[in-house]
């Protein structure tokens, strides 16, 4: 049994906008195991959702409020266990940054994973993250490879 999930954004978004790997993190709500994330993944939700109106045009204003309400409602049902980013944490993510080019939300992200005590798998989307999730010791999980 696993001590949690910790979801970076390209995990998470999955729960809100249906693409491959839904599936697998919509499991992983059932499970009733521990989800976190890190307080930057609030932002980059709604980024990323903001961009699916704005730039990608491919959902109206009325799906945006909707899918932010929805996000915001797991947030508030506390669904999500949100991981404050501590200096500590950005201090580690320079650390990682610093041994390999990542961009700097990817090094907070894991920065942020690395941080809780009982180390969770990490779940993400960006094969390149995984890999690096891999190195610092943490078991992966790509929800892309296990859909069905």
């Amino acid at each position: 049994m696993t001590e949690g999930y910790f979801l970076d954004t390209s995990a998470l978004f999955k729960r809100y906008v249906q693409e491959e790997g839904s599936d697998t993190v919509d499991k992983l709500f059932e499970e009733k195991t521990p989800l976190f994330i890190s307080s930057i993944t609030l932002c980059e939700v709604i980024s990323n959702l903001r961009r699916l109106v704005d730039v990608d045009r491919i959902i109206t204003e009325k799906e945006f409020n909707l899918l932010k309400a929805t996000f915001w409602g797991d947030v508030r049902d506390g669904l999500l266990d949100i991981i404050e980013v501590t200096t500590t944490i950005l201090i580690d993510s320079l650390e990682i940054i610093a041994k390999k080019y990542v961009t700097p939300l990817d090094a907070l992200q894991l920065a942020t994973a690395l941080s809780l005590p009982e180390k969770p798998v990490f779940v993400c989307a960006d094969q390149k993250l995984l890999r690096l999730a891999k190195e610092y010791g943490l078991i992966v999980l790509n929800p892309q490879e296990r859909d069905t």
